[in-house]
C-alpha cells in the first residue's frame, strides 16, 4: 500500500476499532480494547485492498497477453509483443494503471535482455497472481521446448482468459450476497448502538458488573467469528 492509503487505513482501523469497543464496554478502561482490535482491523482492510487490486490486475494481465499473442500471430518478436501490448494498454486503461507500469519496468529489463519469463515469475511472486505465474511458467517451457510457442501461448492465454472470465461472472452472480452479508455485519453494531441511544439502562447490568462484561466479550468473540467465518463464505476462488 502507499504512505497515503496505509495512514488512512491506519486511522480508520482506530476509529472502527474504538467505536466498537465502546459499544460493547461503554468505558474508558474498556477502550484498551481498541488497542487490540486495530491491529485485526487495520489486516482485514489490507487483505480486502489487496483482493481488489489483485482482481484488478489479473483482467489487466487478461488484456496484456491477448494483445501480446495477438501481437506474436502477426509477427511481431516475442521483445515486440510485450512493447506493444505496453502501448495499447496505455491507450486502453491509462499510464498508472498497475499493468501498465510494470510493463514499463519489464520492457526496459527486456532491452537489457534480461529473460521474460523471470520478470513474469517475479511479478507473480510480488503480485501473487496465480495466472501470472502460471503464464510465466508455460512461456519457459515452450521457450526452452523450441515447440510449437506461439499456439502453446494461444492456448494458454485462451485458458487463463476463461477462468478469469469465469472468476468474474462468478463475482457478479454473488455481489448481491456480498452486499447482504456486509448488511449483515453491521446490523448487530446497528442494535447495540440504536439500543445504547433510546434506552441506556436496559443493557445497564451488561456494563456495570463483571459478568455482564465478560458477557460482552463473548458478544464480541462471537461477532467477530461470525464476521471472518462470513468473508469466508463470500470469497469463493477458482
Amino acid at each position: 500500500m502507499s504512505k497515503v492509503y496505509a495512514v488512512k487505513s491506519i486511522g480508520m482501523a482506530l476509529v472502527l476499532s474504538a467505536g466498537i469497543a465502546w459499544l460493547f464496554y461503554r468505558n474508558i478502561a474498556g477502550m484498551i480494547v481498541a488497542a487490540i482490535l486495530c491491529p485485526v482491523m487495520y489486516h482485514l482492510q489490507k487483505q480486502e485492498n489487496i483482493r481488489k487490486r489483485q482482481e484488478t490486475l489479473r483482467g489487466q494481465f487478461k488484456e496484456c497477453i491477448r494483445v501480446v499473442t495477438a501481437s506474436m500471430q502477426v509477427g511481431y518478436s516475442v521483445e515486440n509483443a510485450f512493447l506493444e501490448a505496453q502501448k495499447e494498454l496505455e491507450q486502453l486503461l491509462g499510464s498508472q494503471a498497475d499493468m501498465c507500469r510494470e510493463l514499463v519496468q519489464m520492457n526496459q529489463q527486456i532491452h537489457l535482455n534480461v529473460p521474460i519469463e523471470g520478470l513474469l515469475e517475479k511479478l507473480a511472486y510480488r503480485s501473487g497472481v496465480e495466472e501470472i505465474f502460471s503464464f510465466g511458467q508455460v512461456f519457459g517451457y515452450a521457450k526452452r521446448s523450441g515447440g510449437d510457442f506461439q499456439r502453446i501461448l494461444r492456448d494458454t492465454a485462451q485458458r487463463i482468459t476463461e477462468k478469469t472470465d469465469l472468476e468474474q461472472e462468478i463475482g457478479t452472480m454473488i455481489a448481491g450476497k456480498r452486499m447482504e452479508q456486509r448488511i449483515m455485519n453491521i446490523i448487530p453494531l446497528g442494535i447495540l448502538s440504536l439500543i445504547n441511544w433510546t434506552s441506556p439502562e436496559f443493557l445497564e447490568m451488561m456494563y456495570g458488573g463483571i459478568w455482564g462484561r465478560v458477557c460482552m466479550t463473548i458478544c464480541l468473540l462471537v461477532y467477530g467469528g461470525a464476521y471472518l467465518l462470513s468473508q469466508k463464505i463470500v470469497d469463493i476462488r477458482i
